[in-house]
């Protein structure tokens, strides 16, 4: 009975200790729950808090295993500044990933949102991408961090608007309204907008050369006609002639059914482009592509096209990367990754790679006999007080390369697991001669163990 009303105690005593710090009401009107922080022990006086206290700190914990917890996520509420009857506290939000709990999003006391750093300087502050499935509305602000103005109104930013064409100054149109990009670089820059929307083309208009706020007129920059154009309409730069169209020192020339670029010398030497009637385009000289190419068709660098997709005469060099999701064969040895210390053909191996190599499976075929001899009779297993004075001397095991040998020469992967096997099986006849000894010894114990128990009964 004394032991229960000391157990009731207990608990009441605990009970009034965690009554000081939480309060919750779990039904009614206004149900709640806060937790109070003070600073000092109970019994006495209370001290107020401070700045940097912990005001409160939700945890999720699971059982992982038996007698083992372990915390999942957090949310805890830190006091940035405490003066009499006044409080300012953040919140910081924490979850355990693979490198243990840490803290992801901090909301401050001035209601900044930090999402991947403690101290965010805006009201969203975002470390890393970012990903926005649905639609956005404001500016796009575009800023290198130079020592300017800060963001404000139209400076460092693209500002996208839907406006009404009459209240900016553009004419009547079918399509009252349009959209309207304005580019504000800042840094004492004139501010530029584009407005499209209408079937009239696109407008452009600049800030006015004195940098004030008020726009100057608008400028059509492409009429639809423009850009849809005209059936049979090309630009066309022929030799001099009848249909001569020449443009200062042009090296385009199409006779309509074939072009040739390039090759054609300096004014005033009178160009001769040769038309191939194989040849859709003929180039002359370098040529550069910065966008994709879709060829349908073979190519042959060097060589007329074959009946392979591509076909090259002569040496190729890659500096990216190549994707072949056929097969491949190379008639030759082949050099992955080649520094210049090494000498361009690997003349001693059909493959050389200078880096890591990661497969899934590798098959490695050895002409070698397998070490199953060391389970043969007669084999010579080297006792384990010969091995620890072979290692104590050589720091390394017996028959197996040293680190000298290996910096020097390389790792042969058939002769090194070959090795390795060796070892693994000279280890298990050592385990299994350990075994019987140890069973010898437990029968030994044994017997002496009867012998003991017999003479204390006399």
């Amino acid at each position: 009975m004394n032991k229960k009303l000391f157990s009731l105690a207990i608990f009441a005593f605990f009970l009034g200790l965690c009554a000081e710090k939480i309060n919750a009401q779990a039904s009614g009107t206004n149900p709640q729950l806060y937790m109070y922080r003070h600073n000092g022990s109970p019994g006495n006086s209370p001290s107020p808090a401070v700045s940097g206290n912990t005001l409160g700190n939700l945890e999720w914990r699971a059982l992982t295993a038996i007698n083992s917890t372990k915390l999942g996520a957090t949310i805890k509420s830190v006091a940035a500044n405490v003066s009499p009857n006044f409080l300012m506290s953040n919140m910081i939000f924490s979850t355990s990933g693979a490198a243990g709990l840490k803290e992801r999003m901090v909301i401050t006391e001035n209601g900044l949102v930090g999402i991947g750093l403690p101290n965010p300087q805006w009201h969203l502050d975002v470390v890393g991408n970012t990903h926005t499935s649905g639609n956005f509305w404001g500016r796009i602000h575009f800023d290198n961090n130079a020592t300017d103005e800060m963001p404000s109104t139209y400076f460092d930013e693209a500002y996208f608007e839907r406006k009404v064409r009459a209240q900016i100054g553009l004419g009547a149109n079918f399509y009252a309204n349009g959209g309207t990009l304005t580019l504000a670089p800042g840094g004492g820059s004139l501010d530029r907008q584009l407005f499209t929307g209408g079937n009239d083309g696109l407008w452009t208009r600049s800030q006015n050369l004195g940098g004030t706020d008020n726009w100057a007129a608008w400028e059509k920059i492409l009429t639809s006609g423009d850009i849809l154009g005209r059936s049979n309409m090309l630009a066309r730069y022929m030799p001099p002639g009848t249909t001569s169209s020449t443009l200062r020192d042009g090296q385009v020339f199409d006779n309509g059914t074939n072009v040739v670029i390039g090759g054609m010398p300096a004014f005033p030497t009178p160009p001769a482009p040769v038309f191939d009637a194989a040849d859709a385009l003929t180039v002359t000289g370098r040529a550069r592509v910065d966008g994709n190419t879709y060829i349908n068709g073979n190519m042959g660098v060097g060589v007329a096209p074959t009946a392979n997709r591509l076909e090259v005469s002569g040496d190729s060099r890659f500096a990216g990367n190549v994707n072949v999701t056929g097969n491949g064969r190379v008639d030759g040895m082949l050099v992955i990754g080649n520094p210049p210390s090494v000498p361009v053909v690997p003349v001693q191996h059909e493959l050389y790679v200078n880096g890591s190599i990661i497969a899934e499976e590798v098959v490695v075929k050895l002409q070698g006999n397998w070490p199953d001899y060391v389970m043969a009779e007669g084999y010579d297993l080297k006792p384990l007080s010969e091995v620890e004075a072979f290692i104590q001397q050589e720091k390394h095991l017996p028959g197996v390369p040293s680190a000298s040998e290996v910096a020097e020469n390389g790792i042969s992967l058939g002769e090194m697991q070959k090795t390795q096997m060796e070892k693994i099986e000279e280890l298990y006849l050592h385990m299994i001669e350990m075994e019987k000894q140890v069973k010898t010894l437990k029968a030994e114990n044994e017997a002496l163990k009867t012998k003991v128990d017999q003479m204390e009964k006399r």
